[in-house]
């Protein structure tokens, strides 16, 4: 008996080694012979696609191959090289050599034209292998790259920006027979967020500036419609730029907002109706708040809550705090979020509001100037729409939707809100002071002489990390509004420790919200009077044209360039990719005759 259980184990022993080396070739047939592997079979997730609101690609992932050696299964390799090296452009005595070198499996080369890997497939060469890999590509270059961020080698492998937050849905399939992920539709506008980096960069130079920033939202839905920051880079070479281009300080530049402050220190006051008809502050060009004296830019006299924020008087906005008790004015601070995150991304930084059992009696003066507390352009921006759309905080967005690989919905991000409480005339009244605050105020270098535009100059010295501001640096700023009739839009420009002749609002943040509101009226404006052109898939979207006038194209894509002179019957020549750079007439002119109009694409 003991004999035969021995012998019955020796059985299950030899059965089982059977079963283990059939399972090791199982696997290495799949996963390691090279002979057999099927370029068409291979499941691997295609990334899905970033668009634009007008359905312009802004990441797309391109097909291609990979080629990899195992050593140990060349059994020629003078063969190999000789069949091989042709194809990849690589000389046969380098190949060769480099298969000697090596002792494991290593990738010859990447991103290989999909005819050619079909040639090496075919060749059958052992120890040879060919993969299918997806490289991804960003059609518009540097255009809204911090915000978009970008993928490593690896199509599959996220490092920063919408790119790493919306990874798992960009990868997301369908179903088991597609091999495409999700698509994600944003709310920017790529001719938008163009001429807004066309001028907010050549700024950026010309202050000498550590940081540039700039945004453009829709006050009545929260939807980003253009965000750009500077230094930029290009995400299909982010590894040639340093890491500082590659943040987004939109939402991660945190700062005290100085005197774009006054906007919502005057709403608070007129809401509370705090705010006598008629009634003036005085000031004589300081103010000592304990041992600290506030100084403004002059002796502005008796002004009122208008000419406190037409001449931005510093003097003047504090003695009218004064007439709000704290609890007041630390409810209206919480209401506008301020030292809280907008939820916009997990990336964002949180700013600074001092909670209300830290104040002291000098606390609510300093932050009407808009100093002591902190905040990032998306809180700043967020918070100045509730100003003027009837007091509702917008939950910041800039993805709309997901779609799948079949072009269904997948998921419609909702509107998110919240109601603040603030009265329409106190809403009126705000906004009506900053109308004069661009047109006769320190923000006059915003003024459009036929386009009402509102807003409010900030400039702040820049905090040390303990106490007190560094000599010197500064933050200079424009909060602007447009339409102002009833504003539409809200804008943000920012730069952050320029170093030319100016570093005020005034002097160089205006002047770029002023140029980037001028080359988009054509855009978001709307005109029954006018022959129009409708964007395609953007039925209320209206293009205003003058059958007589050459229009400015730039910024515009090759497609959206041809309807519009189609439109006017206009005869053209495109030449370049990408959108429009220059073009012949220039803007303005009077159409030709007899002559095609010329035009340039770049990236």
């Amino acid at each position: 008996m003991t004999e035969y259980k021995q012998r019955f184990k020796y059985i299950i022993l030899f059965i089982l080694s059977l079963f283990v080396i059939l399972l090791f070739r199982v696997i290495y047939l799949t996963y390691f012979n090279d002979n057999i592997i099927n370029l068409k079979s291979s499941k691997y997730v295609q990334r899905g696609t970033i668009y634009d609101r007008r359905g312009i690609e802004l990441a797309i992932s391109r097909e291609s191959a990979t080629v990899g050696i195992d050593p140990t299964n060349i059994y020629d390799p003078d063969l190999t090289a000789q069949e091989l090296g042709p194809i990849l452009g690589i000389t046969p005595n380098k190949l060769i050599e480099t298969i000697r070198e090596k002792q494991n499996y290593f990738l010859l080369k990447r991103e290989i034209e999909l005819s050619k890997a079909e040639k090496i497939k075919a060749l059958s060469l052992p120890g040879v292998r060919v993969e299918k890999e997806y490289k991804r590509i960003y059609p518009q270059g540097s255009l809204a790259a911090s915000l978009l961020g970008f993928t490593g080698y690896d199509d599959d492998k996220a490092l920063s920006g919408l790119e790493m937050l919306f990874n798992l849905e960009l990868l997301s399939t369908p179903d088991a027979e597609s091999s495409k992920g999700n698509n994600i539709h944003l709310t920017i506008d790529s001719i938008i967020q163009y001429r807004l980096e066309k001028s907010l960069q050549k700024a950026f130079i010309q202050t000498a500036s550590k940081h540039g920033i700039g945004m453009i939202m829709d006050t009545e839905t929260g939807k980003i419609l253009a965000m750009a920051s500077f230094p930029n880079f290009d995400p299909n070479h982010f590894q040639d730029f340093p890491l500082e281009s590659h943040t987004n300080w939109s939402i991660r530049h945190v700062y005290e907002p100085g005197s774009t402050m006054k906007i919502f220190i005057a709403l608070m006051l007129l809401n509370e109706g705090k705010i006598l008809p008629g009634e003036r502050f005085h000031c004589p060009g300081y103010i000592e708040i304990g041992k600290t004296i506030i100084r403004c830019t002059d002796n502005h006299g008796h002004v009122n809550l208008d000419e406190i924020l037409q001449y931005s008087c510093n003097v003047g906005i504090i003695k009218a705090a004064q007439k709000i008790d704290e609890a007041t004015y630390y409810n209206y601070m919480e209401k506008f979020k301020f030292g809280k995150r907008t939820n916009f991304s997990i990336h964002e930084a949180k700013g600074y509001l001092p909670p209300l059992n830290k104040w002291n009696k000098s606390t609510p003066y300093f932050l009407s100037i808009g100093q002591g507390l902190s905040v990032t352009p998306i809180q700043l921006i967020t918070a100045a729409a509730a100003v003027v759309n009837g007091g509702i905080l917008f939950e910041p967005s800039v993805v709309s939707q997901i779609t799948n690989s079949y072009g269904e919905l997948v998921h419609e991000f909702s509107i998110k809100n919240e109601l603040l409480g603030i009265k329409e005339g106190a809403a009126k009244k705000t906004l009506n002071a900053m109308g004069k605050a661009v047109s006769q105020g320190t923000g006059k270098k915003a003024y459009l002489e036929n386009y009402f535009i509102a807003g409010k100059t900030g400039t702040s010295q820049k905090a040390k990390a303990g106490a007190g501001y560094q000599a010197g640096l500064f933050t200079a700023s424009f909060l602007g509004f447009f339409p102002a009739e009833k504003p539409k839009y809200v804008g943000l420009i920012v730069f952050d420790e320029p170093g030319g002749e100016s570093h005020t609002g005034g002097g160089i943040a205006a002047p770029v919200f002023r140029e980037v509101v001028e080359s988009i009226i054509p855009i978001v404006e709307k005109s029954e009077k006018a022959l129009v052109y409708r964007l395609k898939g953007e039925k209320n979207k209206i293009f205003k044209l003058d059958p007589k006038v050459m229009p400015d194209l730039t910024g515009f894509t090759a497609s959206e360039t041809i309807q519009i002179l189609k439109q006017l019957q206009q005869e053209y020549k495109i030449e370049g990719s990408g959108f429009v750079k220059s073009q012949e007439p220039k803007a303005g002119s009077s159409l030709p005759t007899n002559t095609s109009i010329k035009i340039i694409l770049e990236p």
